[in-house]
């Protein structure tokens, strides 16, 4: 029996409004700080996409579905609770690309495209998301950091390889 039949609830909207900062990490004498250049209504960054996962809500709970047959599951999946105030992430990866949803909460994503040949490479992006379903895929080369926003922030991450700890590179964007 298919998910959609069983109390499927109100399905949420198809696209996800999105304010995206645009920006320079500036290095200066009393530390890095984030230069926004512009806002846009979607990422700037070379094969950084938003979506809206298939999310259906009601009184009871809220149902976010994460694998299906159209998107590629990867190989690794994992749920992650953010504490308010704090950060996960603050790294890329040279050979796994993430598709990471808000399952609860309000995140902060923070981009940082790393790769050379990249169009917009050390280019950044902030945005701030807060329905449930949302989904933000993160290729190899771009640094990524979620700051939880004043409440918990559940995130799911689906990962295109296994964990291998010799392909996170540190990038430190959570003190930007």
């Amino acid at each position: 029996m298919s998910y959609q039949l069983l109390d499927a609830g109100a399905r949420v909207q198809e696209t996800v409004p999105l304010v995206v900062q645009e920006g320079r990490v500036i290095r200066g004498p009393s530390g890095d700080r984030l230069q926004v250049e512009r806002e846009t209504r979607h990422p700037t960054l070379e094969g950084v996409e938003v979506t809206q996962a298939q999310t259906f809500i009601n009184e009871r709970r809220t149902l976010v579905v994460s694998y299906n047959s159209h998107e590629p599951p990867g190989t690794l999946g994992y749920a992650v609770v953010v504490r308010p105030g704090c950060s996960v992430g603050d790294h890329y990866h040279h050979r796994r690309e993430e598709r990471i949803l808000l399952l609860h909460g309000q995140a902060e994503f923070r981009l940082q495209d790393q790769r050379p040949s990249s169009s917009s490479y050390e280019r950044m992006n902030v945005f701030t998301l807060d329905y449930p379903g949302a989904c933000v895929r993160v290729p190899t080369g771009v640094a990524h950091t979620v700051l939880a926003d004043g409440a918990l922030a559940v995130l799911q991450v689906l990962a295109s390889t296994d964990y291998d700890p010799d392909d996170d590179v540190r990038v430190v964007l959570s003190a930007l």
